[in-house]
């Protein structure tokens, strides 16, 4: 089955068989991807420098925007070193290029991400789900004798126990990997995503993460150990592509910069997402209380699978029903800074009106 074909209509609406709706979907969380000042650097960095840098940056495609870039990313998370893919699919498999043939064994979290889990598999590395028990755990890893390389979403459905996850590698010399794609620009005190939340020691860190979700843009990146990040270059993933588009790379650096300008528009996001989770939470929906704006809601009945779906539909609220690889179907709404008091209360009332309804 095809996916619907959306249009972009303004900053929270698409166009959807040929009518308006709403739109609670997606990502790109502050709409930068239609901010003037992003716009714009997108147009003048075409005009300067084209749009293809006409190699790897290996070879003969990298240009000076491209480390800026990673200088901005480093400085904004506070890391030793960055290296910026097109993706960040790739930004994985460059990384588990590396720990491919390391004297590693991988426990990822049980609701990773698909872009996480095939990388562990591609790997080779003997790999495990997290225990939930910290003594089965030490025991396990004492037992294969590798160190752990503990891998995880900043937010799955609910914030990870990284503070059990940063013990565990400090205590056996291992790594931590976090995928901060849904969490960069949004969560912390300055949007520097769940390390900073949790204030998660760096000495064993690895920080995954796209470009395309707060920050609006494209691409991906690996950020953290210098070590780790230089053996990245190395990796075929990285080697073998071809360089971000220049604009691309500009519009990005020009997204870290709105962020590090903009902690009000950070701390405006993680309020209205703690407040909108909290009623949902008050109406019933099982809806972890935190300050990630992206909201799933699981409905297994397909009768009221049908009847939210209309429900929303009347309301002029495209009906985001999600089937997605290695996960549940599910509804999925998503809190953006552009979405104003009004239409957020709009979603409110529907999703209310529908627990009432049952």
């Amino acid at each position: 089955m095809n996916p619907p074909v959306l249009q972009p209509c303004e900053n929270v609406h698409i166009i959807w068989n040929n009518k308006k709706y709403l739109f609670f979907g997606g990502y790109d969380y502050y709409r930068l991807s239609h901010d003037p000042g992003i716009k714009n650097t997108i147009i003048q960095t075409l005009e300067l420098f084209g749009l293809n840098c006409g190699g790897s940056r290996a070879t003969t495609g990298n240009h000076p925007l491209h480390t800026e870039l990673e200088k901005k990313i480093t400085e904004f998370l506070q890391t030793e070193e960055t290296a910026i893919l097109p993706s960040g699919y790739q930004a994985n498999i460059a990384l588990f290029e590396v720990f491919s043939g390391k004297h590693l064994h991988v426990y990822f979290h049980p609701e990773c991400h698909p872009s996480l889990k095939v990388p562990i598999k591609m790997s080779g590395l003997p790999s495990s789900e997290i225990p939930c028990d910290l003594e089965v755990w030490e025991k396990h890893i004492k037992a294969h004798g590798r160190k752990p390389c503990v891998v995880t979403n900043a937010v799955n459905t609910q914030f990870p126990a990284l503070k059990d996850y940063e013990a565990i590698v400090e205590k056996y010399e291992g790594a931590l990997v976090v995928d901060e794609a849904h969490t960069m620009g949004l969560i912390g005190e300055h949007g520097r995503g769940v390390i900073e939340y949790f204030n998660i020691s760096k000495k064993h860190l690895l920080i995954t993460g796209s470009l395309s979700k707060a920050a609006g843009v494209s691409g991906g990146f690996v950020s953290g150990l210098a070590g780790c990040v230089g053996a990245v270059r190395s990796s075929t993933a990285y080697v073998a592509t071809s360089a971000m588009p220049l604009p691309t790379v500009a519009a990005a650096s020009k997204a870290i910069d709105i962020f590090i300008e903009n902690p009000d528009m950070i701390k405006m996001l993680q309020e209205r997402s703690l407040t909108f989770k909290q009623k949902l939470n008050d109406l019933g929906y099982d809806v972890p209380v935190n300050p990630a704006p992206a909201i799933n809601i699981i409905i297994r009945d397909n009768d009221e699978i049908l009847a939210l779906s209309s429900r929303l539909e009347k309301a002029g609220i495209y009906p985001s029903f999600i089937s997605y690889l290695g996960k549940e179907d599910f509804f999925r709404f998503t809190l953006s800074s552009a979405h104003s008091e009004e239409q957020v209360e709009t979603l409110l009332r529907v999703l209310s009106e529908h627990k009432t309804a049952k």
